[in-house]
């Protein structure tokens, strides 16, 4: 396969991601009514790992060290990420949290500033405070203050942003996405495991609706949606990833609103349609060679 097909079939794969993520909004809302934010993890992230266990054992016990190590930096900052969300779901509605997340599209070219030291071209500050006026209109109250889900929520889009950025930096041309990706999941469980014994959280999840989620959440959102970020993450651009994933925003709006009725307000419509502009402003770009993109890299 030549590598525009590659491109072509990458990102067909991270918008299969963007519509399970955009269900895993519903999802996270459905299994916080039985279980507590760590207990969830524990089960999303170790049903994950089993299941990418079983069927890549093979490609796993041959994983070198430094993907190890490299897997387990990206599980623990995913963890740490998915705390902030999942905690900050409780505060505020699962539509209302689907275009706060996506502000890592705003945050992602900044990030690679800092990292990766590249910098941001104008139109990323452009975009950045079209975002930022979005935000505002979401989330901003009559007395000009941010809830605490939905600050929160901006919190997970910081952290989701550096794992795009470094996920882009990690999965090179010769590393193994699925063995990145079983040490992301296993360091993921481990610390959600631990957390749940600090805590004394209950493990038995409280009703058919909170199962139901969590079944969701480990299998779709977790193992497949997050492998297949990793895996199509190896032949785009991370702008290019970010614009795709973000439409998670879009499917996770729909999927709220179809589910809970959830009800729709001008605020929220205006400021998603700006979140949206900025994404676009921000990942246009002209014709595009993955090949020179690798070599500048290297």
């Amino acid at each position: 396969m030549d590598i525009k097909r590659k491109e072509r079939a990458a990102n067909f794969l991270l918008l299969i991601v963007a519509i399970i993520w955009g269900g895993g909004f519903v999802a996270g809302k459905m299994a916080l009514t039985g279980l507590s934010p760590a207990a969830i993890l524990l089960y999303r992230f170790s049903m994950a790992a089993l299941l990418c266990g079983i069927c890549f054992f093979g490609r796993i016990r041959r994983t070198p060290k430094d993907t190890m190590v490299k897997g387990c930096l990206i599980g623990a900052l995913q963890m740490a990420a998915q705390v902030v969300q999942l905690v900050g779901l409780q505060y505020t509605t699962a539509a209302k949290q689907s275009f706060l997340c996506t502000a890592y599209v705003a945050l992602v070219p900044f990030i690679s500033w800092v990292v990766l030291r590249r910098r941001p071209k104008p139109k990323a500050f452009i975009a950045g405070f079209i975002a930022l006026a979005g935000i505002g209109l979401i989330s901003l109250r009559g007395s000009f203050e941010v809830g605490l889900g939905d600050g929160m929520s901006l919190g997970f889009a910081a952290l989701f942003g550096l794992q795009i950025v470094l996920v882009g930096r990690f999965v090179g041309k010769d590393a193994d996405s699925i063995q990145l990706s079983f040490f992301q999941f296993l360091t993921a469980s481990v610390i959600a495991g631990a957390a749940c014994v600090i805590r004394g959280d209950s493990l038995i999840p409280v009703g058919g609706e909170s199962l139901a989620g969590i079944l969701y959440l480990g299998i779709l959102n977790t193992f497949v949606a997050m492998a297949g970020q990793n895996v199509g993450q190896k032949y785009t651009r991370d702008t290019t990833a970010s614009l795709i994933i973000s439409l998670e925003s879009l499917f996770g709006f729909t999927f709220s609103v179809l589910y809970y009725h959830e009800q729709l307000e001008w605020r929220m419509l205006a400021g998603g349609a700006l979140c949206f502009v900025a994404i676009i402003i921000n990942t246009a770009q002209g014709k595009f060679s993955l090949r020179n993109h690798r070599k500048k890299e290297n």
